[in-house]
């Protein structure tokens, strides 16, 4: 094999080190990126889990349903009415107790991993006694 290369034009000689430095500088780096890259992919996916679990974000992204989300929603708080607007627009009152202001928050920063919605204006509260009432407007995306 070494014979026959010795024998090769000094043009052959030259493609076969440019050849060999394209791999070296090119395909090397690209394949050590992309590993890294993987590694980087499933540290991010065990992180997306670790938030969903604490969270209770159990399964995928769904589409909005009207009677799904306020039989699900009304687990969590004491009341939940879900009006529709128009075709893509909902009102959502929900009451909830003082003490379980903390889980609200949660709820509305998981809304989007649970459901196609967005949130549109601004949240309304309302406070009684021991009691929060809370109205918005979510938008099926």
């Amino acid at each position: 094999m070494l014979e026959n290369f010795k024998n090769q034009s000094i043009v052959t000689k030259v493609l076969y080190l440019l050849a060999l430095l394209l791999f070296i500088l090119w395909v090397i780096p690209s394949m050590v990126s992309y590993y890294s890259d993987m590694e980087h992919y499933k540290g991010s996916q065990q992180e997306i889990a670790k938030i969903s679990s604490k969270y209770g974000v159990d399964s995928q992204t769904q589409p909005f349903s009207q009677e799904l989300f306020q039989k699900s929603t009304e687990k969590i708080f004491k009341k939940v009415t879900v009006e529709k607007l128009d075709e893509n627009r909902y009102s959502i009152n929900i009451e909830i107790n003082k003490e379980d202001l903390k889980n609200f928050h949660n709820f509305i920063d998981t809304l989007s991993l649970r459901y196609y919605v967005q949130i549109e204006g601004e949240l309304k509260f309302k406070a009684k006694d021991d009691v929060v009432n809370v109205s918005f407007v979510i938008s099926k995306l």
